[in-house]
């Protein structure tokens, strides 16, 4: 996308006075006080932490797209850089607060590794089995605050807490404002992708709504499992129950609107594809058509250990996908030529592969709890020479 274009699809998102409101002066001061007074409210240590993470002279978030290239028209993903930010330290606590019920919702995903897990187990399933999924249109724009927030409200079950992290969040949401080219904005609607909060914001959001629905539904999915704002369902009730349970869940919400694709025998969902194979669930390794291997190239001056580190993290993640031993060869063989054509040595690539192919899937699927770590990086920069 060339820049005139690029500026143009900006200004066109811009100019959505439903979204965001221009504004004639920089209001950081301004917010800065009123960030001040909601603060003294938290103990004394919250206080600290949130201060910590706040820089001392913040500025307006910046303003970019990712144009969608996959997409007619290459519309661009609105991004609002959080870094610098007045919020940044507040939408980080809020983030640490939201998490846990987030994450406990029964439709919640973590990544493809968990999404994996859930389907493990799945069998018998019978011939009119269809695979669905759902996407929701632009979700982080198209979450109203105050339904948003509600939804907080009613998944935190202790009503006090409930509404202090509902009026933090409320802070995060209404003081967004940015840059764009010389000219400041406020979003006045929706959440900014760029601010910590709001992946689990949206997680909740979504798990409120879907619940409600879910609850009131005749026939239910035999599955369903939503990755923030991708959904995949097991449907065993026919296409035309299916078509009028995407119908009625599009009705339900104003503002969101879920694109529906189904099939009797494969889906691709997340980077995966899911496939029906004699009552059971195989999966293998789904890449999008503009995926063009664009890993770091063997020029590039990085240490050799993040370079064989890339090989092998890749290797693994095929191994992982592909549930078919022959699948995952045949894969596996692409990837090493995607990094020959990369200049990667050929021993080396072989190797790191052959090192990833050894483990067995079962053990690359177990949930491990990730581990923290607390030590402060040391970031210099590298010299080859």
């Amino acid at each position: 996308m060339n820049k005139a274009n690029y500026n143009q699809e900006a200004t066109r998102q811009l100019s959505n006075t439903t979204f965001y409101k221009p504004l004639s002066s920089d209001p950081t001061s301004e917010y800065q006080k009123k960030l001040l007074c909601l603060l003294k409210s938290l103990p004394t240590a919250t206080r600290e932490q949130i201060h910590t993470e706040t820089p001392s002279d913040p500025r307006p978030g910046f303003f970019y797209l990712l144009p969608k290239i996959h997409k007619p028209g290459h519309p661009g993903c609105p991004i609002i850089s959080g870094i610098g930010t007045l919020t940044i330290g507040l939408s980080s606590y809020v983030d640490s607060l939201l998490k846990p019920y987030a994450t406990n919702t029964p439709s919640y995903l973590r990544d493809t590794a968990d999404f994996l897990r859930k389907l493990q187990n799945i069998d018998n399933l019978p011939n009119n089995t269809i695979l669905a999924t759902m996407d929701v249109e632009a979700l982080y724009t198209n979450i109203p605050h105050e339904d948003g927030l509600q939804a907080i409200r009613n998944t935190i079950p202790e009503d006090p807490t409930a509404h202090l992290i509902a009026d933090l969040c409320n802070f995060v949401l209404t003081h967004n404002y940015f840059q764009f080219e010389n000219n400041l904005y406020l979003q006045i609607s929706g959440t900014a992708m760029g601010t910590r909060m709001a992946p689990q914001y949206a997680n909740i959001f979504m798990a409120d709504l879907e619940q409600r629905f879910l609850n009131s539904r005749p026939l239910l999915p035999l599955l369903y499992l939503r990755y923030i704002d991708d959904i995949f369902m097991i449907w065993t009730h026919g296409q035309e129950t299916l078509e009028i349970f995407h119908r009625d869940f599009n009705n339900l919400h104003p503002t969101i609107n879920l694109s529906l694709d189904h099939s009797t025998r494969e889906i691709h969902f997340l980077d995966t594809t899911v496939q029906i194979n004699n009552g059971k669930l195989d999966t293998t390794l789904y890449r999008k058509p503009t995926d063009s291997y664009s890993y770091l190239h063997a020029s590039s001056s990085h240490p050799e250990h993040t370079t064989r580190s890339i090989v092998y993290s890749q290797a693994l993640r095929y191994n992982r996908i592909c549930s078919n031993p022959t699948d995952r060869d045949q894969k596996l063989q692409d990837l090493y030529q995607a990094f020959i054509n990369l200049n990667y040595p050929p021993r080396e690539i072989k190797k790191q592969i052959e090192r990833a192919r050894r483990i067995p899937r079962n053990h690359l699927l177990q949930d491990r709890p990730k581990k923290t770590n607390n030590r402060t990086p040391l970031v210099i920069t590298y010299n080859p020479g």
